[in-house]
């Protein structure tokens, strides 16, 4: 159901209005760091593409040096050395897209629709992209979500410009038509939530919650499901510094950043590591300065929370494959090998690599249509981009690549062999991955250079 223009508005006017207000301490702090960091302006503006085409200026928090824009592409990539650092930090936390609510509350944007480009990639669209310029440019949207690491997905670019537009634009036109076909305010305030609630908070808060219920549980187990014979501060007390040191654990082992419905031993040893290393601390705490739960408590919520952790992520990967989404000569070094399709094929390829340690090959990254699933890791690979990056910057980073899309269209599955063929890899396509781990000489039918 589509939203209705008026109320819409008035959703934008009343949050735009209230966020003005309320964050306008933050606006005063970010103004007096970015003015005092090189004296230059603090505000960024630039004319962008607005409903039917109008043109209007969008306002940044400064994240670049002066005359930036003068000295490089107005796009940038990771390492950029026009970015400042202060900009740096502000583009890592989004505050740089603060003064649009100025924008918003103006009427020439919302808090949510598509993002507004400038005009020489608008230019670029075809009759039926233009039809999105119907839509108010919003501050956020789907495509910001999923490109919400836009600079380290161009990071390996290096014809920066000409990949943004290839690959980047229709891609970001696509999802902004998804929003469009069943945009209301529901989901938009769902793409607010997610905006401000990166993927990483979003496991972090699960794993707390699940924490909270091991310790809680530990606690009934030991005093044999009773109220446990201490106070209410006390409780909360060994609470917070059980489950903050575990969450930091698992933040230290990476278990932030992987796609939860994605389980297997290697995320299962990093689990267990990581809240290991949180009950030796514990243990060291309790001993050495008396603090903390008693060590029987330690050690049992331990044990419970690897129990509960991992068993929520097995149902979840249970739910995962039940919906259908999709279904050995050593070499010193091993092969380095992408795989295209970051789905149930592909990532039970992975876990096979990763496990048989003499297969001779090394899966060092995931590429995938999806954009849900860019900068997170499967199995403790990372998911790079796109399949079209591998042109840009994977093509000496990788030895072969594999495509396990089973059910992909056979156009995508065409414009994903053309691409292949222009880089110069050797490439297998596959539905089984059993077949393809069995050697090397037995895919030759399958393989193509």
């Amino acid at each position: 159901m589509i939203a209705n223009p008026t109320a819409k508005r008035l959703y934008d006017v009343f949050f735009s209005g209230c966020a003005l207000v309320l964050l306008s301490p933050v606006f005063a702090i970010i103004t007096a760091i970015v003015k005092l960091a090189d004296g230059g302006p603090v505000f960024y503006r630039q004319l962008r593409v607005g409903l039917a085409g109008r043109m209007f200026q969008l306002y940044k928090f400064r994240t670049m040096v002066p005359n930036a824009d003068q000295a490089g592409p107005s796009l940038t990539k990771a390492g950029d050395a026009r970015i400042t650092a202060i900009g740096r930090i502000l583009r890592r936390s989004k505050l740089d897209e603060l003064p649009q609510l100025w924008n918003v509350f103006q009427g020439d944007m919302s808090l949510v629709g598509p993002r507004p480009e400038v005009l020489r990639y608008v230019e670029c669209y075809t009759a039926a992209q233009r039809d999105i310029l119907r839509h108010k440019p919003g501050i956020t949207d789907l495509a910001t979500l999923h490109f919400r690491d836009e600079e380290t997905l161009l990071g390996n670019t290096t014809s920066l410009e000409d990949f943004y537009i290839q690959h980047c634009v229709p891609k970001k036109i696509k999802l902004n038509q998804e929003y469009a076909a069943r945009a209301n305010l529901l989901s938009d305030t769902w793409i607010i939530l997610q905006t401000l609630c990166p993927y990483w908070v979003g496991v972090l808060v699960t794993y707390g919650m699940l924490l909270v219920v091991s310790f809680w549980l530990s606690l009934q187990l030991i005093h044999d499901f009773s109220f446990p014979p201490i106070g209410a501060r006390q409780f909360v007390t060994a609470l917070i510094a059980v489950v903050a040191l575990q969450l930091a654990c698992l933040t230290w082992r990476k278990q932030c950043t992987g796609l939860l419905s994605y389980f297997s031993f290697p995320e299962l040893r990093q689990v267990a590591s990581a809240l290991a290393f949180a009950a030796f601390g514990l243990l060291v705490l309790k001993l050495c300065f008396d603090m903390g739960p008693a060590r029987n408590v330690i050690l049992v919520d331990a044990l419970v929370s690897v129990c509960l952790l991992s068993g929520f992520r097995v149902l979840l990967r249970r739910w995962r494959e039940s919906s259908g989404e999709e279904e050995e000569d050593s070499v010193n070094p091993p092969a380095r090998v992408g795989i295209i399709g970051a789905g149930s094929t592909g990532a039970h390829l992975a876990v096979q690599l990763i496990d048989k340690k003499n297969s001779g090959r090394k899966v060092v990254a995931f590429f995938d249509d999806d954009p849900s699933k860019w900068q997170k890791c499967i199995h403790e690979v990372p998911v790079v981009g796109m399949p079209e990056c591998l042109l840009d910057g994977w093509t000496d980073k990788l030895d072969e690549v594999v495509v396990a899309m089973p059910d992909a269209p056979a156009d995508r599955m065409h414009q994903i062999d053309q691409l292949l063929r222009k880089s110069r890899l050797k490439f297998y396509t596959l539905s089984s991955p059993r077949y393809f781990l069995r050697s090397r000489c037995s895919i030759q039918p399958e393989a193509h250079t």
